[in-house]
């Protein structure tokens, strides 16, 4: 059964939301929220994580030009996602593991960003998928790595 783009993107995107959706939507509506915490300025954020937020926002633009089919935006944010994650502050951790997940996530930027040029919107779809649950997994993995260097 083969399904029409509008069809199949409403599909996935009614399967995505309830699932990863309020992880990404509730991280960004936070920035314009006042911090409650302490009136202490937070130190400015490390390299690593500012390719993070940069990692995110591209993210987001991929999901927004998704249900547009504006595959050019799509591909652009593909090729910076591929560019982030290829610099040498993205790597975090010296494990087999992550270098997987790393090269996972690079293949799978390749893959959306050739997928938005032949303007596929159900590959381009697929693909933002896979890279939603690399992020995922590979987060999972540092935390649990993180966790057991902790002193206890």
């Amino acid at each position: 059964m083969k399904l029409s783009g509008k069809v199949w993107l409403n599909l996935v995107l009614m399967t995505f939301i309830p699932l990863g959706g309020p992880l990404l939507i509730g991280h960004s509506q936070t920035k314009d929220q006042p911090a409650v915490k302490d009136a202490k300025k937070e130190p400015p954020p490390t390299t690593g994580q500012a390719f993070m937020r940069d990692k995110l926002a591209h993210t987001h633009k991929i999901l927004d030009a998704l249900a547009l089919e504006d595959f050019d935006k799509i591909a652009e944010s593909a090729k910076m996602l591929r560019m982030i994650s290829r610099a040498a502050s993205w790597y975090v951790l010296d494990s087999d593991e992550y270098s997987r997940q790393s090269r996972n996530f690079q293949d799978q930027a390749t893959d959306l960003e050739r997928h938005a040029k032949e303007k596929n919107l159900d590959a381009t779809t697929l693909d933002y998928l896979r890279l939603s649950m690399t992020c995922v997994n590979c987060h999972k993995h540092v935390r649990q790595i993180r966790k057991k260097e902790k002193p206890r």
